[in-house]
């Protein structure tokens, strides 16, 4: 496999999604024609195998190949009809309860990294990601249309004592705030740093 070739193996995987050739080629600054004619020779590389490179008029993406498919299915059944732990309801119920939230505050509300929790609830499709305009690292997890349904609810306000535990979350989002600012002097030997 060429570098151009793992860049965009890369880069599909990083992804995971149709990918345009117009995006990895301004991505790489390579031309785009050499981007189309380096992806359908990958093309060859994953025949026979799990993964499968897909490709349109205008993108690719790598996927799960058929004869997969089957398993991947019942897995996925298994992970859906499976009960949510403890944790996962506490972490459903603080994205429910502020309506949009990182990831870092979840952490800090819940005193632990929430990374695997959320990705089962996304796979479940009970949240989704959106993009953070104030940082594009820290994406904002927010309850789907199909958790509100799914709950019997038109309006998020409908939750049990929704102004109530909002207003905790939001007194503990101050001390995250707070906390995230505050940076005590550092002392080196004779000088402190800030």
């Amino acid at each position: 496999m060429t570098l151009l070739e793992q860049k965009i193996e890369g880069l599909l995987l990083y992804k995971n999604e149709p990918v345009t050739y117009s995006w990895l080629s301004r991505v790489l600054e390579v031309r785009k024609e050499e981007i189309i004619e380096t992806v359908k020779k990958m093309q060859t590389y994953y025949e026979n195998r799990g993964i499968v490179l897909v490709l349109s008029n205008d993108s690719a993406a790598l996927m799960t190949s058929q004869s997969v498919s089957e398993v991947i299915g019942e897995i996925s059944k298994n992970q859906e009809e499976k009960e949510l732990s403890k944790q996962a309801l506490e972490t459903l119920a603080i994205i429910l309860y502020k309506d949009r939230v990182t990831k870092s505050e979840i952490d800090y509300i819940r005193g632990v990294n929430s990374v695997f929790i959320l990705r089962n609830l996304l796979i479940r499709g009970l949240i989704t990601k959106k993009p953070n305009l104030l940082d594009k690292r820290s994406p904002i997890y927010v309850p789907t249309h199909d958790l509100l349904s799914f709950l019997g609810l038109e309006n998020i306000e409908l939750l049990p004592d929704f102004e109530k535990v909002k207003n905790q979350l939001a007194e503990l989002e101050q001390r995250f705030v707070e906390d995230q600012t505050d940076t005590e002097p550092i002392e080196v030997g004779d000088s402190t740093i800030d």
